[in-house]
This record gives structure tokens, sequence and C-alpha cells, in this order.
């Protein structure tokens, strides 16, 4: 199992959440460091010192992991990276789908 950060389509109430069914939620967090961008259809983050994206914490078993790489298009949209969030006043080490700038 491993904690992920998910900040647009993945989250409640989002058209992709049904991905993380059967994952344990542990949370909203704070992600410093990023600013998430609007990409039209989705939104995806890059690093920026100065911001912060609001989200939420899943804890994830392996196969929900593999088809979440799947639907981010990890490697070539996306890469998951490591951070560490602000979750009820406490760092906590996540993995987040960052955009893969060019």
């Amino acid at each position: 199992m491993e904690r992920l950060f998910v900040y647009g389509t993945l989250m409640k109430g989002q058209r992709a959440h049904n991905l993380l069914e059967n994952s344990k939620y542990l949370g909203k967090a704070i992600l410093k460091g990023y600013r998430k961008m609007d990409l039209i259809y989705y939104p995806g983050i890059v690093k920026d010192k100065n911001s912060i994206v609001k989200g939420e914490v899943y804890e994830v078993d392996e196969n929900i992991k593999e088809r979440l790489d799947i639907y981010e298009g990890e490697g070539y949209l996306f890469k998951c990276v490591d951070a560490k969030i602000e979750l009820d006043s406490k760092t906590m080490n996540v993995k987040v789908y960052e955009y893969i700038v060019e």
C-alpha cells in the first residue's frame, strides 16, 4: 500500500473518482511547492516554490496504482513522484502525479 495525493479528476465528486474505489480516504491535504494548471480536459501540477495545491490523500494498493498509472499516462503525460504533504497539521510522504513539461 502507498499513499497518493490527488488534486483533479480523481477527487471525490469528479469523473474518475471511481478508480479509487475500495481505497482508504485519509483526508484533505495541502501540497506545497507546486501549482495547478488547467490543461482543458484535466488539471496538471508543476513545480512552483511559491504556490500550493489542495487535494485529497488515499491509501492505494498495487492493483489500483497500476490502473491509475494507465489512466494518468504515467511516463508520457505525467510522472509519479515522491512528495511531502500536510494533512491534519502533520507532514506525510506521498506519491503524486506531476505533469511532464517538455
